[in-house]
């Protein structure tokens, strides 16, 4: 049961963290720019309602981070 309340607190809302527990993370809000977010076709929609966000808003950069996040979990590597 602690491994797995563990694991939750690593959960996100469009994905998962898959940094080493014994490392520590200084980017805590920018998940979906680091080499150790993974997300899965579960969280198209959440990926593509903060696209649309972005793009509302002017955010070019996010707005580009969340099309790649997106066409990769369409075209599975």
């Amino acid at each position: 049961m602690r491994q797995l309340r563990q694991e939750h607190r690593r959960m996100l809302a469009n994905g998962w963290c898959t940094r080493p527990k014994e490392t520590d993370c200084a980017f805590e809000a920018i998940c979906e720019g680091c080499g150790f977010f993974s997300t899965t076709i579960e969280f198209k929609p959440t990926l593509q309602a903060q696209r649309d966000h972005a793009a509302a808003n002017g955010q070019a950069a996010r707005e580009e981070r969340y099309t790649k996040l997106l066409d990769a979990i369409e075209e599975p590597a």
